[in-house]
């Protein structure tokens, strides 16, 4: 039987700072020159207005709710943008040169799998086993999960994806022993547990226009370590994927026993892997995983946890401006396009990369062909990152002895001519920054790479500073 499932009480979900010990990095000096930080301390009041009226021998008593502190002010840009075709850098790479269904870096967006706006349907099918029989709470245990991937997706996309979820409230029997599908690690050229939940649910599941299946495993379950993911473009689509009675499906996701530890989510677990059905890519780099073991001066990769994509339990899950540019999930007005050859020298205002301010959200500037400087502002949200005890202090700013909270600047660079899981996105951060220890959330070491008022990078002879940090920051550009 299936069901949809009106989602009407938004999640609780409590954002986390994670401190630890600091370990510096070498830093390179064509990329990064100094840098200078100042402290700044923001204070929020909040009034509450009573009011007392008699009228007709009734006496009436309004209570205005708690008043909103009046948002900072937005000022134009004052230095010189250029037409956003010369910002849309083309995907070079030679996995999209040579695979016109890889996932992509740069543009042109492509909508081979899932589209990149409307409604994309996905349907939730807990399964058993003879040996493992299913949980009392099934579906409802990852009621939260469900709406907080919707609730992802809304926000990153400025609203143009819907992800609406269909849901079964049955378990369905595999008839095979759990054990018969064990695996140590993720990986997405292992099937047969796919294609046997798909033959057991199709005769009771209507699949009609669902796009993408999340299997759902009993609660406690361990022959499943990481977890299993098809995709359009991976073995399980190369090979046809599953023709179910309605239709073809190209994708599904199966979470294991990792997803049941602290700090690591199935909610993020099914947002990263959708994400490779837009198709975004990986942002680190797959040298360092785990089953491969290459020890990376940044853990992870360049980007470190600054993006979902990177790393689906680090602190900041988030989808960056670049990418959110390449799907069309930006506004014209929200990206300030500039000259890097031109006369650089003024102020801009950037927006929270998830927050509904106007102006724009990301500033770039293309130094090549191949590469683009991108700067964004960043704020931790409640609703996604990573939770642990600090959280508190990370969403007022308040920075620790050995954790600068996610609430600032960040300058990177993206380069087209390299591909999806090598680390295409590299973060520059200031000068003598090294490493956090994140032991709330369960997560590598994270870049330092925050920029608060008066931090600065120079790039290529590009200077970005930090001038000012409210609603906005407010940042130098200088040649």
């Amino acid at each position: 039987m299936i069901r949809y499932i009106p989602f009407v009480v938004a999640a609780s979900v409590i954002a986390a700072s994670c401190s630890g010990s600091s370990e510096v990095l070498p830093t390179s000096t064509d990329q990064v020159v100094s840098t200078t930080t100042a402290e700044t301390t923001t204070t929020t009041q909040d009034a509450t207005t009573t009011s007392v009226a008699e009228e007709s021998n009734a006496a009436t008593t309004t209570v205005a709710a708690a008043s909103e502190p009046e948002a900072e002010t937005f000022f134009e840009p004052t230095v010189a943008s250029q037409d956003l075709e010369a910002c849309k850098l083309r995907d070079q790479s030679p996995d999209r040169l040579n695979y016109p269904l890889s996932l992509i870096t740069g543009f042109p967006v492509s909508e081979q799998n899932f589209p990149a706006t409307g409604e994309i349907i996905v349907s939730l099918v807990p399964i058993e086993f003879e040996d493992l029989p299913g949980d009392e709470l099934g579906a409802e245990r990852v009621k939260t999960d469900m709406q907080l991937v919707s609730d992802w997706y809304s926000m990153v996309s400025g609203g143009r994806v819907s992800i609406e979820w269909s849901v079964s409230d049955e378990w369905v029997t595999i008839p095979r022993n759990s054990v018969d599908f064990a695996s140590d690690r993720s990986r997405s050229d292992d099937n047969r547990l796919a294609y046997e939940a798909f033959t057991a649910s199709d005769p009771i599941i209507d699949f009609t226009g669902v796009q993408a299946v999340a299997f759902l495993l009993p609660q406690g379950q361990t022959f499943m370590a990481e977890g299993v993911q098809g995709f359009k473009h991976s073995q399980f689509g190369g090979s046809g994927g599953f023709q179910s009675e309605e239709g073809q499906i190209f994708n599904y996701m199966i979470g294991g026993a990792y997803f049941d530890q602290p700090y690591k989510t199935l909610w993020s677990y099914w947002a990263h892997e959708m994400g490779h059905m837009f198709p975004l890519p990986d942002l680190y780099d797959v040298r360092g995983q785990w089953w491969i073991g290459e020890e990376l001066e940044i853990p992870g990769g360049p980007f470190s946890s600054f993006d979902l994509m990177a790393n689906q339990d680090g602190p900041s899950r988030t989808l960056s401006t670049w990418l959110r540019f390449v799907m069309g999930w930006l506004d014209d007005d929200q990206v300030l396009c500039l000259d890097a050859e031109g006369q650089l020298d003024g102020q801009v205002m950037i927006a929270p990369t998830d927050s509904d301010l106007e102006g724009p959200k990301s500033l770039m500037l293309p130094l090549d062909e191949t590469r683009i400087l991108v700067v964004e502002s960043r704020r931790p949200d409640l609703r996604f990152d990573c939770e642990g005890t600090d959280a508190e202090a990370d969403v007022k700013g308040v920075s620790g002895p050995d954790w600068r909270p996610r609430h600032g600047v960040i300058a990177y660079v993206a380069d087209m001519t390299i591909g999806h899981g090598n680390g295409f996105q590299a973060l520059i951060p200031p000068g003598g920054r090294g490493l956090n220890d994140l032991f709330t959330c369960s997560a590598p070491p994270q870049l330092d790479a925050i920029m608060e008022p008066g931090d600065y990078i120079v790039f290529e002879g590009i200077t970005v500073e930090v001038i000012s940090s409210d609603d906005y920051d407010t940042v130098q550009i200088l040649r």
